[in-house]
């Protein structure tokens, strides 16, 4: 069989096309990705993460078997495929990533985690999709929910000297002592920054609290926070978040709920370019829109 993969508008490398380029591989199939012209394949698998991004329009007469939240959040990989070691030559990455969790215990209008996943559950080992490889970066949506997994998870990456990038924001209102004092001790990778987010503004207490546990054991600087704007917030509330944050020594990241929404794409722009944001203050700021 000829199977041909499209990456629709994947952001980083999209771990189900790996998955399944390894496992149809394993079964002496062909997989490439599919070039839109000259290919025939007898199956095309196209993943698509964004329900805003325009869907690819090339497929040719085949079989066709669309997945990813941005068409849907039932379609899932079958066991025998989720469980494969990714294909990581597909991306030609040098580095390993996956899940250890699924799921989270919160439910947040904005978010399609527990829609899409359900509760938080253990899925994997780090063994399971870890191939020695220097770097790794760990894709759990809530990796904090559960505390024995956490601590268990941490004490592998150290205890292996992986260095790892948690790409998903940490719940620091779920941060203890041990959590803290075990997430200082992983290496991190490179200019990487642990993320946590900040998406009530009803939470600043426990983000407060979060924050004053976290600094005990890992510098400011190390920090990222995640901010969501424009959901359930104000302008004066975005502002006093980040803000805040500034004043913590800690580098927020704004996060637009509507990126067609003019007020929230110049504040977005404010504060993730850090030349502007640590130079001009938001009132003094050139707005486009």
């Amino acid at each position: 069989m000829k199977v041909g993969l499209i990456d629709v508008d994947s952001r980083i490398p999209n771990l189900a096309l790996m998955k399944l380029s390894a496992w149809h591989k394993a079964q002496g199939d062909k997989v490439k990705w599919h070039d839109g012209m000259y290919d025939q394949p007898d199956r095309i698998y196209a993943s698509k993460v964004f329900k805003f991004t325009s869907d690819y329009v090339y497929f040719p007469g085949c079989e066709v078997i669309r997945g990813g939240s941005g068409y849907d959040l039932d379609t899932k990989l079958p066991n025998e495929i989720e469980s494969q070691n990714p294909d990581y030559s597909l991306y030609g990455l040098d580095y390993a990533m996956g899940f250890t969790s699924r799921g989270c215990n919160r439910n947040c209008g904005f978010c399609i985690v527990p829609r899409k996943e359900g509760r938080w559950h253990q899925v994997a080992d780090i063994d399971q999709f870890w191939q020695g490889q220097k770097h790794l970066m760990l894709l759990d949506g809530n990796l904090t929910s559960d505390h024995e997994h956490f601590i268990q998870t941490c004490r592998q990456l150290i205890d292996d000297k992986i260095r790892t990038y948690f790409s998903q924001g940490l719940d620091i209102r779920l941060m203890d002592d041990e959590k803290a004092k075990i997430l200082a001790q992983v290496k991190d990778w490179g200019s990487k920054r642990i993320h946590f987010a900040w998406d009530n503004i009803a939470d600043e207490e426990e983000i407060r609290r979060g924050i004053e546990i976290v600094t005990k054991f890992i510098k400011p600087y190390r920090i990222m926070f995640y901010i969501l704007i424009g959901w359930d917030t104000t302008l004066e509330e975005d502002l006093y978040r980040v803000e805040l944050l500034r004043s913590f020594g800690i580098e927020p990241y704004a996060m637009p709920y509507d990126k067609t929404d003019p007020y929230q794409s110049d504040f977005t722009r404010w504060v993730n370019v850090k030349k502007t944001f640590k130079n001009v203050p938001w009132d003094k700021y050139e707005r486009r829109n």
